[in-house]
C-alpha cells in the first residue's frame, strides 16, 4: 500500500509545484509535511541544506532510504507543537495547511522558523475550484480567505498559481502563496 500511495504523488499535480518552487529556493530550505520527499529532494538542486519534517514515521523511513543524499534530512516534527529553533531562508508547505486544525498557530510556528528577510511558501486547494474535496482536511480556503489568514502573520502575501505567476482567476487551483517575513 505504501508503495502505491507514493506512486500517486508522484504523479499527482503537487510534484509540479515541487519542481517551480524548486527553481526559486535557495540557502537552507524546510519542508513541512513532506509526505513522501519526492518534491523535497528537488529543492536540493539549488539550496545548500534541505530539511523535511513530517509526524508520519513510515513516511519519514521512506524519504530517509529513497533519498540519501547528505544535504537532505528527514526528520520528525509538528508544525502545530513547534518544530525548532532554528532558522530557515525559506519554508515551505505544500497542500498541508487545510489538514491542520490549528492553522493560526502553525502560521506562528512557521514565521518562527523564518531567518530574517526569509520566505514562507505554501499551496492548498482552492475551494472554490471543481477539484475532488478530501475528507481529511480541517478546512478549504478560498484565495482571499488564504490571504486574509496569512496577512495576519505575514508582511506582504502575493497569491500565485502553481506556476509562481500571479493570480488572475479566483477559480485557480491549486493556490499558491508566497509570504515575506520582516526584513525584506
Amino acid at each position: 500500500m505504501i508503495i502505491w500511495n507514493r506512486l500517486r504523488y508522484v504523479l499527482s499535480p503537487q510534484f509540479d509545484v515541487y519542481s517551480e518552487i524548486a527553481k526559486v529556493v535557495r540557502g537552507t530550505v524546510a519542508d513541512i509535511g513532506f509526505g513522501t520527499g519526492f518534491g523535497t529532494h528537488l529543492f536540493t538542486v539549488h539550496a545548500k541544506e534541505v530539511h523535511g519534517y513530517d509526524m508520519d514515521e513510515e513516511a519519514i523511513n521512506f524519504a530517509n532510504h529513497v533519498f540519501p543524499l547528505k544535504e537532505l534530512y528527514f526528520q520528525c516534527g509538528d508544525i502545530e507543537a513547534g518544530i525548532n529553533d532554528r532558522k530557515y531562508d525559506y519554508v515551505t508547505m505544500i497542500d498541508v495547511i487545510e489538514h491542520i486544525k490549528k492553522d493560526k498557530v502553525a502560521l506562528q510556528n512557521v514565521k518562527a522558523m523564518l531567518a530574517k528577510g526569509g520566505t514562507f511558501i505554501c499551496s492548498t486547494p482552492n475551494r472554490l475550484s471543481r477539484y475532488r474535496k478530501a475528507e481529511t482536511h480541517q478546512r478549504e480556503y478560498a484565495p482571499k480567505e488564504l490571504e486574509g489568514i496569512l496577512k495576519r502573520v505575514f508582511v506582504s502575501v502575493e497569491l500565485k498559481n502553481y506556476r509562481l505567476e500571479p493570480l488572475v482567476s479566483a477559480y485557480e487551483n491549486p493556490l499558491l502563496a508566497v509570504c515575506r517575513n520582516e526584513g525584506n
